[in-house]
């Protein structure tokens, strides 16, 4: 089992201590470190640098100990790498229609697509718990008896896109809608892949299992043309 963050249940009207977002941002960046302990960044709150350190070195352990969450961009540094291992095939419910372009899906870690995400299950749930904490919120969203079993939203993972005003978009990546049906998020990606330009699209999975941003990414087969 992963480790879990010892600083939640401490909730004021600002949302999570600072603690607990340091803690989950630690742990993110260190379950996506094989090389080491990543450093402490230096930030203005004791507090938040303290829990960050322990949050790395916990992630970094489970890393070691359950398998590295990796971020699936083309970026340099730590959890930028180029093809993750650990590939799995798709679920035998993941595989019908345009789902055949895509046998395989990455563990993955960050909140940017669970934002999108948070804000199509919970808008209200907005603020402090959109970043370093959104698969927390994400997983209390979807905690209704009726509610979907999991998330998928298509996205591009080559940063070559215009921002406008949504934190994927402002990061340099595209994003379609958020649904619940993997085939309606498939199809949206494939039809983002068919450019004249070689991109990186997939779609995003997100399935309720702990507190952490862990999801799956899911890249669509483009031979060749594929950059991870």
């Amino acid at each position: 089992m992963p480790h879990t963050n010892p600083h939640l249940g401490v909730e004021n009207d600002f949302g999570p201590s600072h603690e607990a977002r340091g803690w989950q941002a630690g742990y993110d960046a260190g379950i996506g470190s094989p090389d080491g302990v990543p450093a402490t960044p230096s930030v203005r709150v004791a507090g938040f640098m303290k829990a960050w350190a322990e949050g790395a070195a916990a992630g970094n352990a489970d890393g070691k100990a359950e398998g590295w969450r990796l971020r699936p961009v083309r970026e340099e540094g730590p959890g930028g790498l180029t093809r993750p291992p650990g590939a799995e095939p798709l679920s035998s419910g993941e595989t019908g229609g345009p789902a055949t372009a895509f046998p395989h899906a990455w563990r993955s870690v960050g909140a940017l697509p669970l934002i999108v995400m948070l804000a199509h299950a919970a808008p209200e749930a907005g603020g402090s718990w959109t970043a370093q904490l959104a698969g927390l919120a994400l997983r209390r969203a979807l905690a209704a008896p009726d509610g979907p079993g999991q998330l998928y939203v298509p996205c591009c993972v080559e940063p070559a896109h215009d921002a406008t005003g949504d934190p994927v978009l402002d990061a340099g990546y595209w994003h379609g809608p958020v649904s619940a049906s993997f085939e309606a998020a498939a199809e949206e990606a494939a039809g983002h892949g068919l450019v004249r330009i070689p991109h990186a699209p997939g779609v995003a999975r997100y399935r309720p299992a702990d507190d952490h941003n862990f999801w799956d990414w899911l890249p669509l087969d483009q031979g060749d043309h594929m950059r991870l």
